[in-house]
């Protein structure tokens, strides 16, 4: 009686405690799905980890394409903090595809037009759209190294051999046999067999141990990949065949996985620990894992297609999400050979940010004086042409473009590894522009301070030479500078516009809006003033300046 309650008593505890977890869990699934539910639309709150950005872009450098935007425009665009403020993702394939996908432009209505579909529905659907983040947020991120250059270390790894495992074992069960008839010899025998693979085990669990969470988080994507199947809308249909497709090749790689990864329990404990003994008495672990990484490295495209078309579907969710947080934004429309035209256009990553309207039919030089915006300007310009052709979003009331290449040259340093001046640097940054028009494709390029690392005159008729060809060759060029002298100099070429400032109460007060024509003030000195230089320096600044205009010279 007494052992019956013993045992009764057991079984309570275990009961409750199975209980206690599952409703923990839905407990905690809850509380996600109103977390996910309130926060759609809100500026996006996520942490990140020093180095998690870079584990991020090894899918994007791995698979990038010839079209995508080279790492000059990226940085000048700041993309890393965008991409940031955009990545409402909730697993590590999310982060990785949608970093991939700001880097590659599109250049097909249709193939837009499909993103959008897909992206509008779950904005409009939000049940399903949170069940969808839920199962997302369950495969969950690896934040300390990188999936895809484990899955590309895998395709080349060589999998270990079975057949001394096998060897070993059939000698185990051999010596128990022998038992019956000898327990000396088959004791000994089993003594032996059972050393080597305790000893053994160890090296080749070293071996294998690098790769265990890239299986685990596999695992974890191919069990989730059934779910998210069942919950995908016609709009995916033709990606909910495809998975079905590519989850039946993987039914064998799953089976006994157990034996490899103890998935959601604690080694150690109870009939794990019992297991344990059993995966180094047998290398159980050992043998699975070998075959599944064989089985892996035959089938690791379809594995890189469960990733995209996972990772597509979770940065689709995102981007609706980052559309939500926006004040203001709109659908571009692509039209050939019209320019470029932006109404009320701004720039998201800054907060309260003035926007303004152009009509870009034919190329610009942007002028105005220091801190007047016109750097930030052509980076509204140039992020809202880039996010046009990959997101299908702009931060805009409405916007108007070619499908083209984008290129930027707007904040170059000098390459001290590289020994390489910063007027070098402005020369190759810029010559990939024209070489790229050399090919015949449509190119809009946004240009700060044409060749600021040389002297006046000649940085005056390289630049003039310089846009002018760019004109000639019908590259879309916006080119801001401080060169009043290049708006003569291309006033045939290049249409003006400019940003200017008051001087209020002795205060240097900037509008922020773009306005026709040239700039015909300058604050260099004014700033100086501000900032308590002497009048020393300040006056005889201004002197120099009337006696340049008098004589046309320096003295």
């Amino acid at each position: 009686m007494e052992e019956l309650l013993f045992l009764g008593g057991i079984l309570a505890v275990l009961l409750y405690t199975l209980y206690r977890g599952i409703a923990e869990g839905r407990k905690r699934q809850r509380a996600l799905r109103q977390t996910l539910l309130d926060s759609y639309g809100k500026a996006n709150t996520r942490k990140w980890k020093s180095g998690e950005l870079e584990m991020i872009s090894r899918y994007t450098e791995e698979k990038r394409g010839e079209n995508g935007i080279d790492s000059l425009t990226w940085e000048d665009l700041n993309m890393n903090e965008l991409y940031k403020q955009m990545a409402y993702t909730g697993s590590s394939v999310g982060d990785d595809y949608l970093y991939f996908l700001l880097h590659h432009p599109r250049q097909s209505r249709e193939e837009l037009q499909e993103l959008d579909n897909k992206i509008s529905y779950y904005q409009q659907n939000a049940e399903e759209r949170v069940k969808l983040q839920v199962l997302f947020h369950g495969i969950g991120r690896l934040r300390n190294y990188s999936l895809s250059q484990y899955l590309l270390y895998m395709e080349e790894v060589a999998p270990g051999k079975n057949i001394t495992h096998h060897l070993m074992n059939a000698l185990l069960l051999l010596s128990l046999c022998i038992m019956g008839f000898s327990m000396g010899v088959g004791g000994v025998l089993l003594f032996l067999c059972v050393c080597y693979n305790f000893i053994s085990y160890f090296r080749y669990k070293g071996q294998m141990e690098p790769y265990l969470t890239s299986f685990r988080y596999i695992l974890s994507l191919l069990d989730f990949a059934v779910k998210i199947e069942k919950e995908l809308n016609p709009v995916w249909g033709k990606e909910k065949e495809e998975l079905q497709e590519k989850e039946k090749r993987f039914r064998q790689f799953q089976k006994n996985s157990f034996l490899v990864l103890s998935r959601g329990r604690l080694s150690g404990q109870g009939m794990e620990l019992i297991l344990d003994y059993l995966r180094m008495c047998f290398h159980l672990d050992i043998i699975k894992f070998n075959s599944m990484l064989k089985q892996l490295q035959q089938d690791m495209d379809a594995i890189w297609e469960i990733y995209a078309l996972l990772g597509e579907l979770d940065s689709c969710l995102a981007i609706g999400a980052y559309r939500a947080s926006l004040p203001v934004w709109c659908v571009p429309q692509f039209a050939d050979n019209a320019g470029i035209i932006m109404d009320e256009g701004y720039h998201p990553l800054v907060s309260e940010a003035v926007p303004n309207s152009l009509r870009m039919k034919k190329n610009i030089l942007l002028t105005g004086s220091n801190a007047s915006g016109k750097s930030t300007f052509l980076k509204t310009m140039g992020i809202n042409v880039l996010l046009a052709q990959t997101v299908y979003t702009c931060a805009a009331k409405s916007f108007s473009l070619p499908f083209c290449r984008l290129f930027t040259a707007i904040s170059l340093k000098d390459s001290v590894f590289l020994q390489e001046s910063y007027y070098m640097a402005e020369i190759r940054a810029i010559k990939r522009i024209l070489d790229c028009a050399e090919e015949g494709v449509p190119v809009v390029c946004m240009v700060d301070e044409v060749l600021r690392g040389t002297n006046t005159v000649e940085r005056i008729a390289a630049s003039t030479q310089i846009l002018r060809q760019m004109s000639r060759m019908g590259i879309l060029c916006l080119a801001a500078t401080h060169d009043g002298e290049l708006t003569k100099t291309l006033e045939e070429e290049f249409d003006n516009y400019h940003f200017e400032e008051e001087l209020i109460r002795g205060d240097v007060r900037f509008s922020y809006q773009l306005l026709p024509g040239k700039a015909e003030s300058s604050n260099a000195i004014r700033l100086l003033e501000e900032l308590g230089y002497s009048p020393q320096v300040t006056e005889g600044a201004r002197k120099m300046i009337e006696e340049y205009r008098k004589q046309g010279e320096w003295r």
